[in-house]
């Protein structure tokens, strides 16, 4: 008898609702709870069986979560918290969305997310955190300006603005300015090197991966951009159309329909941020660069649409180009081979930066760990004294 279980995953805890529309008994719902560990987890495994479906939605480990009940159940099925949302009926408990995903999952209603292999997991996470370093890194930049800004010293835009400041500049502004600006500098370029480091560590994992070499026949998509669209879009069959695709990426116009009224609007952002923007800055190469087809595009739409939707436009269209691409295996028809070699050089530059990760982090948990013991040791000596002269006070 097939059971349907929903749960609502958490840091600390799981709440689980198990559903059986078919039961022959009176009761045919259950609700439970169990901790988020080890032992938890192996306790609540030890009760299913083949005929159990489990439904959880997308958070930081549900992938991991995946991989594990897998071997135990019938289906597991992850899905989107986005369009659970929408589908809900506007209460939002732990009770309510264990009971919703389970009833969901019984109905064959539950909107599923495609679950990537591990390859391609690690690839997404490590190109997650390379942008969110790199938007720290930004907001740092920004601070300085606005110190410099503060101060009458306006930099033009651009990301070697900052090496216009002269000392003169410099020996205007108070201590305190001086010192915003050397820990923002400083921390901007710590971040800096690690986003170096990570761009060599996705190097390392897709330089194998004959779809991210047939990308990089595209012109304007380098190594990164390619990883991106391969690991975002992961198997391309699972797309039915190239409008699923434009959706996907929200490259795919906002539509507001009633009645007669039918209007087109700007772009809906609705789908990945990072591949959305990734094919921008690709588009952005293109224009400036490609005399090919899709250069001739930008340039004939550009006349019709002006520039910024134009380039919208032309990341759409390279969006649909590498889709194609990695549904047919064909490289872009019109490649350039001396720009192809520059990036294979890249490529292989990079390959040599890669660091030794856990030689890395075992030195910086170590580093880590003196510290602290340094921090303690001082704040130690410091109540040692405080407690010395209250037991022995000066003479007066």
């Amino acid at each position: 008898m097939t059971r349907y279980i929903g749960l609502d995953v958490h840091k600390a805890y799981i709440r689980g609702y198990e559903f059986q529309p078919y039961s022959s008994e009176g009761k045919r719902e259950r609700h439970f709870r169990f901790p988020n560990t080890p032992v938890g987890w192996s306790q609540f495994i030890s009760g299913l069986d083949a005929d159990v479906q489990i439904a959880l939605e997308v958070t930081g480990s549900a992938f991991e979560i995946y991989d594990t009940l897998v071997p135990h159940a019938a289906q597991v099925v992850v899905s989107n918290p986005v369009a659970m949302r929408r589908l809900g009926s506007g209460r939002h408990t732990d009770r309510e969305d264990a009971v919703r995903l389970a009833q969901m999952l019984a109905l064959r209603t539950l909107p599923a997310v495609w679950v990537p292999p591990h390859p391609v997991r690690e690839v997404r996470r490590l190109l997650e955190v390379r942008d969110r370093l790199g938007s720290y890194r930004r907001a740092l930049i920004n601070q300085a300006r606005a110190v410099l800004r503060r101060h009458g010293i306006l930099l033009p835009k651009g990301p070697n603005a900052l090496g216009q400041v002269t000392k003169a500049m410099v020996s205007k502004l108070p201590q305190a300015e001086q010192a915003i600006l050397v820990s923002v500098l400083a921390a901007a370029q710590a971040l800096e090197e690690q986003e170096k480091a990570l761009t060599a560590s996705i190097a390392a994992r897709v330089v194998d991966e004959p779809a991210v070499h047939l990308l990089m026949t595209i012109p304007g998509v380098g190594m990164l951009t390619a990883a991106t669209i391969w690991a975002k879009l992961g198997d391309p069959h699972r797309f039915r159309s190239p409008k699923q695709v434009a959706r996907y990426a929200g490259l795919d116009p906002s539509v507001e329909q009633s009645g007669e009224r039918d209007r087109r609007g700007h772009i809906s952002r609705n789908g990945d941020h990072l591949l959305r923007r990734m094919l921008v800055e690709a588009a952005w190469a293109v224009a400036r660069h490609d005399s090919g087809p899709l250069g001739a595009f930008y340039r004939r739409k550009a006349k019709q649409l002006g520039a910024k939707r134009t380039l919208v436009a032309l990341a759409r269209k390279l969006l649909i180009v590498a889709w194609r691409m990695l549904c047919t295996g064909e490289i872009y028809r019109g490649v350039q081979q001396g720009t192809l070699r520059r990036k294979e050089v890249q490529l292989t530059k990079l390959l040599q930066q890669a660091p030794d990760w856990e030689e890395k982090l075992l030195n910086l948990l170590e580093e880590m760990g003196d510290n602290h013991a340094r921090r303690r040791c001082r704040a130690e000596g410091v109540r040692g004294e405080l407690h010395s002269k209250q037991l022995c006070p000066a003479a007066p």
